[in-house]
């Protein structure tokens, strides 16, 4: 079964990094999309015995209505199979939308997914949570813009 992260982990992580709203453009308040939960995607096993590690950067668009409408790989983590299964896994999380002066809009966010292998002890906490064995290792969303 899939770990999800509760908002209150994914807003403490956002707050830990020092994300704020977006800047005001013109006289208006942006914020960006939140992740509710973010599925943690299996460790591909193919990748994990080949000790492929990496962080992929994945784009998600939020709808206004909070769905996730598509993702893109932004960044590849140099692994196709850690790519596809951070593309995976970000289509099937859930996201609070993005408002531009409090109404909510269509926004882009990036997320990244970072896959890294530990040691054998930690690994194995990882598949008995029933998750990949970067389990404890959450990354915050991202505004999709260039700055």
């Amino acid at each position: 079964m899939k770990e999800t992260l509760t908002l209150t982990a994914v807003a403490l992580a956002l707050l830990a990094c020092g994300s704020q709203p977006g800047p005001a453009t013109a006289g208006r308040t942006e914020v960006p999309p939140i992740a509710l939960s973010l599925l943690q995607p299996a460790y591909p096993e193919e990748a994990r015995k080949a000790g492929a590690e990496g962080t992929a950067m994945v784009e998600v668009t939020v709808g206004a209505d909070g769905a996730v409408l598509g993702c893109s790989l932004a960044v590849s983590s140099g692994n196709t199979l850690l790519d596809d299964a951070a593309v995976g896994a970000a289509q099937s999380s859930k996201f609070g939308p993005g408002t531009i002066d409090g109404k909510p809009v269509e926004m882009k966010v990036k997320v990244p997914f970072r896959f890294k292998l530990g040691d054998k002890a930690e690994e194995q906490r990882g598949e008995e949570l029933g998750g990949s064995s970067w389990a404890s290792r959450h990354e915050p969303a991202f505004p999709a813009r260039e700055v």
